[in-house]
């Protein structure tokens, strides 16, 4: 029995050597491996591969490429790797202008930074200078511009609140026709109706109206004026019904009232 034994343990003599060889070299393909990623690592950190080389916007209109970059933080030659695009974005979005930002990277070190912003419906003037009115219906305090874009209309005694943001839905609230077809719009609120608006068109009219029935009364706008002379020029008021006077008329009211005072 105890020869056998002596014998089978000689036998397998080859195969431990073989097992043995195999595992050493295993265990210097692992460490070669990581060696030699290690060495791919550094190369990658020292080359120009692992910097940011490019950085493309598109999108905007009213905020310019350099204000982006700032307010992204996002810099030429900085690492790849300590990138938060996420985070990048997420600022940008804190910019009333932007509506939506995105960041990609492209290729090994471009990003493109692609921008949606808020529309501006209208502008209001203060001491020269006008400020954006928003499609969310906030009114930018700050970045005034020395003249008004567009054709968007002119507002007036407005500020930050219920009143301007319901007025901007109703604005948006109108075919593109009509909704260009006004110059200006004055809140004007009266004892009767705080919602109070005073519209002035391109062609020469006046509109009267209420803020929280605006849209739907303005939008037969066109059909309204379709049955006026060309030469008669007015108030249409639209707060109760639908009502035109002629300027004529308005200043013959308003001096008969101030007779009666």
């Amino acid at each position: 029995m105890a020869n056998k034994k002596i014998v089978s343990i000689e036998s397998r003599i080859p195969e431990l050597k073989k097992y043995r060889k195999k595992k050493l070299i295993r265990h210097m393909s692992i460490l070669i491996s990581a060696f030699v990623l290690l060495i791919l690592i550094t190369l990658y950190f020292l080359s120009p591969l692992s910097k940011v080389a490019r950085i493309y916007v598109d999108g905007n209109h009213q905020v310019d490429e350099k204000t982006i970059l700032a307010e992204g933080n996002l810099n030429l030659d900085e690492f790849i790797f300590a990138l938060n695009k996420s985070s990048s974005a997420s600022k940008l979005e804190e910019n009333p202008l932007i509506k939506k930002a995105t960041i990609e990277l492209q290729g090994f070190n471009t990003l493109r930074v692609h921008i949606t912003e808020n529309q501006t419906v209208g502008y209001q003037e203060k001491e020269g200078q006008y400020f954006d009115i928003l499609e969310t219906g906030k009114l930018l305090t700050t970045q005034p511009k020395q003249f008004p874009i567009g054709n968007s209309p002119i507002f007036s005694n407005f500020k930050n609140g219920t009143a301007l943001k319901d007025m901007v839905s109703q604005l948006n609230k109108l075919p593109e026709g009509v909704r260009l077809s006004i110059s200006e719009v004055h809140f004007a609120p009266t004892k009767s109706d705080d919602e109070h608006i005073r519209l002035y068109m391109n062609d020469g009219n006046e509109v009267s109206a209420t803020i929280a029935t605006f849209a739907e009364k303005m939008a037969h706008y066109p059909s309204i004026v379709a049955q006026l002379k060309a030469d008669q020029k007015g108030i249409i008021d639209l707060e109760i019904g639908s009502y035109f006077r002629t300027y004529l008329k308005d200043k013959e009211e308003k001096a008969a009232l101030d007779k009666k005072k």
